[in-house]
């Protein structure tokens, strides 16, 4: 593999993909058509205006473009400052392209204040539609930015395109979604953006988060040189197993109580397991600060009542099995549960068509199937056949990144530690990396995982939870400054009333004694908390 150098440290492979041969002589045509172009590159700092870019007719001419598989392909010059909602934005030349069977992608590509950087950015739910605000922000950073809607227009949180009307699997559109869309992506904004420019870009990015840290794991596995550096953020990897085993709190309920709890006698469980745990990492904020060291029994609070009438055993029971995570009838542990602190009132509710269209269209093919049928031994029944439909086809959770190393890619991943089940099976794909390069520090050279406590899906919850990884991932390509951890902190009404670092797993904040609790000054990331109030755990 050929080699360049970056600005400021040591070479490290040449990480852009090859030009299709009609890409290259397009390219040269279209270079030819613009102004000062040759030498643009990444500056210094992002967002910087590169040499401005002629517009005289380079946009429309990409048009021209012979690319594998496109059926269709738009060029238009975007003067105005707005697109799909997004205001404020710099000119730039937006493409619209279809690749069979109908894969629609774009790729916006500024002009005159391009940065020398892509930035791909991934969707969520069940795609279906392009995140143009996500778009929006890159392109206003200086990104050239490609997305794409998976293969299928549709609301992201319905799944009900893996269906045929005859009651067979889609499997086309569900490979689409599942893998290919996002090769296609990527392949095809390279091209465009060599065309356009001259000249590949000088760094690539992903920046995803929920089924965009999903996506950006697929890249990083089945196109490993294609992105320097990754921001894979609460990932839903191995969507067969975590769909699935999102439904488990309301199979359990379901099975053990009938239907929901309440909601209020969910948040009483949740806030004493809290209660009972918070200390643990030195510091009384309302946040369990490690919930793998949390020991609270739910049977401590039978026979009480916070209101909304007395806490029955068969309640205690449904919570430890929903913290417990899914079990089969036989013993056999399916997947990891939900972190205590994690907000359970969510539960008290039906679950969204997200989780159920994934058993009734994708598993049981039958969009009349009523999960509330599902007893215990079904619902096993149902998680194995979904990891032997779909667990090869998504192909998100193969933990062996040798080949995205030695292509010099760089990876910061994250996840809120009060995020259901994503929390535990993104820790679990971590060690499982591990395990393959048999050495935490040989993974952490290249790939480094931040768990944010009190932290929800993708954000929000109790905890800090404004931080900046992507910032982080860019910092470590470009200036090779790996981060030793992220400053996250708590905003309320405009002002930072708190920050706490996020430290690389599996290292956890330990407050040190002394000092505001609310400053991340005061604290230190340790291997484990060693508090003698976590009794059993070591120190």
């Amino acid at each position: 593999m050929s080699q360049r150098m970056t600005r400021d440290h040591q070479s490290r492979p040449r990480r852009s993909l090859r030009l299709t041969l009609a890409t290259a002589i397009i390219a040269a045509t279209v270079g030819s058509m613009m102004v000062g172009t040759s030498a643009v590159s990444a500056t210094e700092n992002l967002g910087s205006a590169a040499p401005a870019v002629s517009t005289a007719s380079p946009c429309e001419a990409l048009e021209s473009l012979n690319l594998n598989e496109t059926v269709a392909i738009s060029a238009d010059l975007v003067t105005s400052g707005q697109a799909e909602g997004q205001s404020g934005l710099p000119e730039f030349c937006r493409v619209k392209l279809t690749v069979s069977e109908a894969i629609n992608i774009e790729v916006w590509l500024p002009t005159s204040t391009y940065n020398g950087r892509l930035q791909a950015v991934g969707g969520w739910g069940y795609a279906g539609n392009i995140l143009y605000f996500s778009m929006a922000d890159a392109l206003k950073q200086g990104y050239a930015t490609t997305a794409t809607d998976g293969g299928h227009v549709g609301i992201p949180y319905r799944g009900t395109f893996a269906l045929n009307p005859d009651g067979t699997l889609n499997h086309q559109l569900i490979e689409d979604y599942a893998s290919r869309s996002l090769v296609e992506m990527t392949l095809k904004a390279k091209d465009v953006i060599a065309a356009f420019y001259g000249k590949a870009e000088e760094y690539s990015y992903w920046n995803g988060c929920s089924n965009g840290g999903r996506q950006g794991m697929v890249l990083a596995q089945r196109l490993p040189d294609a992105y320097d550096g990754m921001m894979i953020g609460a990932p839903a990897m191995m969507y067969a197993r975590l769909f699935t085993a999102s439904l488990w709190p309301f199979v359990v309920e379901q099975n053990e109580l009938g239907g929901p709890m309440s909601a209020c006698k969910l948040k009483a469980f949740n806030d004493a397991a809290i209660a009972h745990c918070d200390a643990y990492d030195g510091v009384v904020d309302g946040v369990i600060g490690d919930p793998k060291l949390c020991d609270f029994d739910p049977a401590t609070l039978v026979g009480k009542d916070f209101g909304c009438g007395e806490i029955t055993a068969a309640e205690a029971v449904a919570v430890r099995k929903i913290w417990n995570g899914p079990v089969a009838p036989d013993g056999e542990r399916l997947w990891n549960g939900i972190a205590p602190g994690t907000p359970l009132e969510v539960y008290a509710v039906e679950p969204s068509v997200l989780l159920s269209d994934f058993v009734a269209y994708w598993i049981k093919q039958d969009p009349t199937f009523d999960w509330h049928t599902l007893d215990y031994a079904e619902y096993a029944q149902v998680f194995r056949e979904a990891v032997a439909k779909f667990a090869d086809v998504d192909g998100s959770d193969d933990p062996d990144l040798r080949p995205f190393q030695e292509a010099g890619g760089k990876i910061v991943m994250w996840a809120g530690q009060a995020d259901s089940p994503i929390a535990g099976q993104t820790e679990g794909f971590y060690d499982r990396v591990v395990d393959v390069f048999h050495s935490r520090t040989k993974v952490q050279e290249f790939a480094r995982l931040f768990m944010a406590p009190g932290v929800d899906h993708c954000g929000g919850g109790t905890g800090p939870n404004i931080f900046d990884p992507f910032g982080a991932v860019v910092n470590w390509v470009e200036k090779g400054i790996a981060p030793e951890s992220l400053l996250a902190s708590s905003i309320v009404g405009g002002q930072v009333v708190r920050t706490q670092p996020l430290c690389p797993y599996p290292q956890v904040a330990k407050y040190n004694g002394r000092g505001d609790i609310n400053d991340a000054t005061s604290y230190n990331c340790r291997a484990n908390y060693g508090s003698s109030s976590a009794p059993g755990k070591r120190n």
